[in-house]
């Protein structure tokens, strides 16, 4: 019965209005950060989703992965969605040098603002909260957990009186994280050096009993290869990201972000086609090198997702939404 109760929890209630995300990426080295936004946007296009901003996690080495968040958002006719970034000290996160974001800052329009001159994340993420009526926000974390760990640590400050977990608990319907390979296993989200701390402290006490946790794991997106469709499809900044990230404009590349993406606006299953089910009752432990196990007690109101559909059949999916061109260029 716990399972279900989690599992209806995070689907989209028929007549409810679009869920409200605020997205948090590591829009760095991987591509499929670009495709999981273009699937977002391209949701969002069709009325099944409402972005009401993004959180770069990680810290890009250029200063420009904002940018490359921008000039998606742009692409897509969203250029003033709120973007914010990671300002954690050294040493308390990941810092990559991106694959694509010196290209698509020169060659596609965007704010045109390096990653210092944007707010921090975590002023971003309680003004949203803030902002947004009660229980209605899904967060969708498909990167490291560090702005979300600075969130939950935040005191009250002149945006919301609140602390961090009280605001969680009052705004946050859902979080939905791409990280863990279960029922045990690791993943670059939670033991890269710089975001295992992070990941051990959200995990641990972000409140599921207001908010439940949902993980799709590596093992759920990494056999459905997308991507490769951009080949044929005009220039646009995921294409450009697709190209040099990997090659996977030519060999596409897993989907583990799209698949997070995808579960926090549409569920487990939509339009009568099941795409995942939900484990069974527990709770996720994180080790001090970021490895996850998952308990049978206790138990939280924390799940992850387990095969159902096909992956080619999921990769059509994924990959029609992604490509899909924006409204604005349809009209």
């Amino acid at each position: 019965m716990v399972a279900l109760a989690l599992a209806l929890s995070i689907l989209p209630i028929v007549g409810e209005e679009a869920p409200s995300l605020i997205v948090d990426t590591d829009m760095l080295t991987d591509c499929d950060d670009a495709g999981a936004l273009a699937l977002l946007h391209a949701l969002a296009d069709r009325g099944e989703a409402r972005l009401l901003g993004i959180v770069c996690d990680g810290q890009d080495t250029l200063g420009k992965h904002g940018a490359v968040v921008s000039a998606i958002d742009t692409f897509y006719g969203r250029g003033t969605l709120p973007i914010g970034v990671d300002r954690r000290p050294g040493g308390m996160t990941p810092r990559k040098h991106s694959s694509y974001s010196q290209a698509v800052f020169a060659e596609f329009p965007n704010d045109g603002l390096l990653d210092e001159q944007r707010p921090d994340a975590l002023t971003v993420y309680r003004r949203l909260l803030a902002d947004a009526p009660d229980r209605s926000v899904t967060i969708v974390g498909i990167g490291f957990l560090t702005n979300l760990d600075s969130l939950l640590r935040s005191p009250g400050d002149a945006i919301d009186a609140r602390d961090g977990v009280a605001l969680v608990r009052a705004k946050v319907r859902s979080l939905v994280l791409m990280g863990g390979r279960h029922p045990s296993g690791s993943d670059h989200n939670f033991t890269y050096p710089g975001a295992r701390a992070a990941a051990s402290y959200v995990i641990g006490h972000w409140p599921d009993e207001q908010a439940p946790m949902v993980f799709s794991g590596y093992e759920i997106g990494a056999h459905i290869v997308t991507g490769t469709a951009y080949a044929q499809a005009p220039p646009s900044p995921m294409r450009r990201c697709y190209e040099l990230a990997y090659d996977s404009l030519a060999k596409g590349r897993p989907s583990w972000d799209q698949t997070a993406a995808l579960l926090a606006v549409r569920g487990l299953a939509h339009q009568g086609v099941g795409y995942w089910t939900a484990a069974a009752p527990g709770s996720i432990a994180i080790d001090d090198q970021g490895g996850d196990a998952w308990l049978a007690a206790p138990v939280r109101r924390q799940s992850y997702l387990v095969k159902a559909l096909d992956e080619a059949a999921l990769a059509m999916v994924i990959e029609e939404l992604m490509i899909t061109p924006p409204h604005a260029a349809r009209r």
